[in-house]
């Protein structure tokens, strides 16, 4: 009909619970028409409490679908054993060090880190002597925890499409350091779009205090000042396109930081992600309270607004885990018809669903499955199917082997399942050589792919199969040579 409002259909019953409605009557000007509508009108999404294992569920369901996108705060940095102190023991240390220094010949420097701030800023001296002189150069190094290693594993293989903090310490690059991979940060539009294209980027909207200290954003004043105005300006334009209908979690933003408030929201004013979920222990009536912007952002979401009351570090931990088991799962699955077609039955469902639960025991697992080298980081969000890999895998469990840490364990022999496809397989054991000390290392690596030639003396060990190269403790087989020792 020419000249009606558009109206936007979907199921009244889903509107009802997770939409705040209003019901206005529109009439249309058209006298010949005549049509009067009751039209709902959806104002805003709700809050809806969720429990950790709906909220792993839909996080993970966006990883699936390129859709995850993060924001983090400080609150992230707090958890131990990171254990970054927050803004009142930040100000604490500075106020105690000015007061020892001037004493009572000078007015005395307020409580607040923001007014303490504001103050210097005003006078010049924000990064000439607050910064310098009364904030701890080390105050915000410390150890990654398991939120920022699973932010930075989740950001090299592109789980996260994009992830936004509001810190300034580099916990998150230095846990992407300690996974072997370089994370790609920016402090602003420039820096992040500049990033090479299969980056998934990391914007740090209030700086970085190892890259650029005097221009952290810890004052108010700074906002329309430059360079601050201008980075705000840019990340905000950047922002509404690459938050546009993704999944938003927000972990660790509600601590004590509340100048923070005014940053988001001139940063993330225009964007409207498809849902948010809100990770934080507290209740969702305090949230609306402590961070009204990101409350606000949450309530023009397209779809859904969550809230899980669990800690950011614990959810991104779990979040790290499923994702991992998924990218396991998915291997056992693909070797599902080859095993049939061999073994002439199905493989045992149990076989097809993975049982390690520890993060960095999967990543293990997901580097040998994806065939990266010694010092390469996990960098696939989708494993390569490839039938026979699974297949193997399938069938060290219906031998009998069971999973122990990154390793199977089958009569009494502990066996690695390594991605060598179309290679050399004492080639391979010499770039793995110094990998694992002997201690720990398995007694059998099984290189899926590789293929083992004929070698002469001076390269093959004294007292071993002319396939077992030169290398580090345990003994390299092809697939065909383990198939034939464990009678898979």
């Amino acid at each position: 009909m020419i000249g009606a409002p558009r109206l936007r259909f979907g199921s009244s019953r889903l509107c009802a619970r997770r939409k705040k409605i209003s019901t206005r009557r529109f009439v249309w000007p058209n006298a010949a028409v005549g049509l009067t509508l009751n039209v709902v009108i959806l104002l805003g999404v709700n809050l809806d409490e969720v429990d950790i294992d709906a909220g792993l569920a839909i996080a993970l369901d966006a990883i699936h679908a390129d859709r995850l996108a993060l924001l983090c705060g400080a609150g992230l940095s707090m958890a131990s054993p990171s254990s970054l102190p927050n803004a009142a023991q930040i100000a604490a240390a500075a106020k105690n060090k000015y007061d020892a220094l001037y004493g009572a010949t000078r007015s005395p420097l307020p409580t607040e880190i923001e007014e303490q701030a504001e103050f210097f800023f005003q006078r010049g001296e924000l990064g000439t002597v607050y910064l310098r002189t009364l904030i701890d150069p080390h105050v915000f190094a410390g150890v990654p925890n398991a939120g920022h290693s699973a932010v930075a594993d989740l950001l090299l293989v592109r789980g996260i499409q994009t992830a936004v903090s509001t810190n300034v310490d580099s916990l998150i690059e230095t846990a992407g350091q300690m996974l072997f991979g370089q994370i790609g940060t920016g402090i602003d539009k420039k820096s992040v779009a500049a990033l090479p294209p299969e980056t998934s980027p990391l914007l740090k909207v209030h700086g970085c205090w190892s890259s650029d200290q005097d221009n952290t954003v810890w004052a108010p004043g700074q906002l329309t000042a430059e360079p601050v105005a201008s980075r705000i300006a840019g990340s905000k334009e950047w922002l509404s396109i690459r938050l546009l209908d993704r999944d938003l979690v927000i972990v660790g933003y509600f601590t004590d930081w509340d100048y923070l408030n005014d940053v988001l929201e001139r940063t993330l004013g225009d964007v409207r992600p498809a849902r948010v979920v809100v990770v934080d222990p507290s209740d969702g009536g305090w949230l609306a309270t402590k961070a009204p912007a990101l409350y606000a952002l949450g309530e023009r979401a397209v779809s859904a607004f969550y809230h899980i009351r669990q800690s950011g570090d614990t959810f991104l931990d779990r979040l790290r885990i499923e994702f991992s088991r998924s990218f396991v799962r998915r291997m056992l699955h693909a070797g599902r018809e080859a095993y049939k077609d061999l073994k002439g039955v199905a493989a045992d469902s149990a076989w097809l669903e993975p049982t390690l639960t520890d993060a960095e025991t999967l990543w293990r697992v997901r580097r040998d499955l994806e065939g990266r080298f010694p010092h390469e980081p996990a960098r696939e969000r989708v494993p390569a199917l490839e039938p026979v890999l699974g297949l193997t895998l399938l069938q060290l469990r219906a031998g009998g082997a069971v999973e122990d840490g990154p390793y199977w364990l089958l009569d009494s022999q502990h066996i690695r399942v390594v991605r060598t496809p179309n290679q050399l397989l004492h080639q391979v054991q010499a770039v793995f050589e110094r990998e694992t000390p002997p201690v720990v290392a398995p007694d059998v690596v099984i290189a899926v792919g590789a293929e083992s030639l004929p070698l002469p003396s001076h390269i093959v060990r004294a007292g071993t199969a002319p396939t077992i190269a030169r290398g580090s403790a345990g003994r390299w087989l092809t697939r065909l040579e383990a198939v034939t020792e464990f009678g898979l």
